[in-house]
């Protein structure tokens, strides 16, 4: 998915795959958020909705290559556990106004670039 629009949607599509996070918007409104999330690539992915202080692509990764899920800089909204390619999964949440990112935490994945800025405006 090329091209994310610039304008707030609170329904948003998306794929992930080796090595991406691609959505149709980078921003939402504050409230109800719907992502309907593709597994295009070859192996299990997961998507977390993380509220977050650190700067996009930032997260403090630890010696497993995953981030803390509990570290006090972010906050993990919800996810889509790990699934298949070729599946596709919804997430509904509710989010407050503030930076984000949509990304895979698994092993390798984060930093191999696995993970999309996301903004919600009041």
């Amino acid at each position: 998915m090329s091209g994310a629009s610039a304008e707030p949607r609170n329904m948003v599509a998306g794929a992930v795959r080796e090595w991406s996070v691609d959505t149709t918007a980078q921003r939402a409104r504050a409230g109800e958020v719907t992502f309907v999330i593709s597994n295009f690539g070859t192996v299990d992915h997961e998507f977390l909705v993380v509220k977050t202080t650190y700067q996009h692509g930032k997260i403090p990764l630890g010696g497993n290559n995953r981030f803390d899920e509990e570290d006090k800089g972010l906050s993990v909204i919800d996810e889509i556990p790990e699934w298949a390619p070729g599946v596709t999964n919804t997430l509904k949440v509710t989010l407050e106004p503030g930076k984000y990112e949509l990304l895979c935490n698994i092993e390798g994945h984060y930093n191999n670039g696995m993970h999309a800025p996301f903004e919600v405006l009041p």
